[in-house]
């Protein structure tokens, strides 16, 4: 089977080159640390990758303020036990409670880190058949062990839409707030679906090494010729990384 057969039938992107892309951004958005260059990579990649994200997996994106929230308490935290922060000033104040401004960049930075790789994830998943990204990660030559995960990866995302569903339908027969608000909220969709998550990739590990895995070989091919949905990953890509070497 030539690579060509793992063009979308979409008429997207090459799946290899969207995979590649996808991981430079994600790349680019954990070393990065300069707001601005990350609020690049969010405009560039993470508004399309969530616009996406948000038509095809809505429920699945209630759970990213999450993030949010959580970066923001940590950060209040290390500046209050005086390990980070201690010469910031004050950005805000809410009766004794002081806000300072390490607190807000380091909610930003982090807030726009995992919105920029929530969306190169997103647009691969949007953009790709999940079959055509595993046969197009073996013909770079990635190691069977890291295909396996990515397509167990994306196997589970539908299982997980699903579970979130009924997760969402329990809180509110329990009569819980439709919209979760507050950490307590995310703690009781979360728990759930992680539970079951861990579960089911054990015995999913299980189920490969008993149908022989470890003698399976991999796939090995060559990259397809570039078009202009590849042309224009490219250009999107120089832009993000003139972004970061500027910033």
């Amino acid at each position: 089977m030539k690579l060509s057969s793992y063009w979308s039938p979409r008429g997207g992107p090459d799946p290899a080159y969207l995979l590649l892309y996808s991981f430079s951004i994600t790349l680019l958005a954990v070393v990065e640390e300069s707001p601005r260059a990350l609020l690049v990579l969010f405009l560039v990649t993470g508004v399309p990758g969530l616009t996406l994200g948000f038509l095809r997996f809505g429920r699945m994106l209630v759970l990213l303020p999450l993030t949010v929230i959580g970066a923001f308490i940590n950060a209040m935290i290390l500046y209050y036990l005086g390990v980070a922060g201690k010469d910031s000033p004050a950005a805000a104040s809410v009766g004794p409670l002081v806000i300072p401004w390490y607190a807000v960049n380091a909610t930003i930075v982090i807030g726009l880190r995992i919105a920029s790789i929530a969306g190169a994830g997103l647009l691969l998943s949007g953009l790709a058949n999940p079959r055509d990204v595993i046969r197009s990660l073996e013909a770079l030559g990635a190691p069977k062990g890291l295909v396996f995960s990515l397509a167990y990866a994306l196997r589970l995302l539908p299982l997980l839409f699903s579970e979130l569903g009924e997760v969402m339908a329990m809180r509110r027969q329990r009569g819980y707030r439709r919209v979760p608000l507050t950490p307590g909220d995310y703690e009781t969709i979360m728990l759930p679906l992680l539970s079951v998550s861990v579960q089911r990739a054990v015995w999913v590990g299980v189920s490969a090494e008993l149908r022989g895995f470890r003698l399976r070989r991999s796939l090995r091919r060559g990259l397809r010729r570039p078009g202009r949905w590849e042309a224009l990953l490219a250009v999107a890509l120089a832009l993000q990384i003139a972004a970061v070497v500027l910033f």
